[in-house]
């Protein structure tokens, strides 16, 4: 009979904390619904800007070319990709491809 008070204790103590995860879960959704709802509106965006040439801000154009901005004209894009093509130094085109919830900001020019 002792056992079965300390299973039910230790089984009473194991869950009690399940309230808190649910909260904190939830959370966690509502703050990626409201971003995923974000990108879908800029990409509604963008979809006003394809073919026309633009700077694009970003940390991850540092891999592309060195620096946090880009003049590039935007090719094609869609929900969750952008398409980009820009000239590097020795006259080259370079054509990208680009998650759009990396892009902090896009300047038309």
């Amino acid at each position: 009979m002792e056992w079965f008070g300390i299973v039910a204790l230790l089984l009473l103590l194991c869950y009690s904390a399940y309230p808190g995860k649910v909260k904190r879960l939830e959370t966690k959704v509502k703050r990626l619904e409201k971003k995923q709802r974000g990108v879908a509106y800029m990409s509604k965006l963008i979809n006003d800007l394809v073919g026309k040439q633009c700077i694009i801000r970003s940390e991850f154009i540092f891999s592309f070319a060195g620096k946090t901005e880009l003049s590039c004209k935007i090719i094609d894009a869609d929900d969750e990709w952008i398409k980009i093509c820009y000239t590097e130094k020795k006259d080259k085109q370079v054509v990208k491809l680009m998650r759009i919830e990396n892009i902090e900001s896009i300047e038309e020019q």
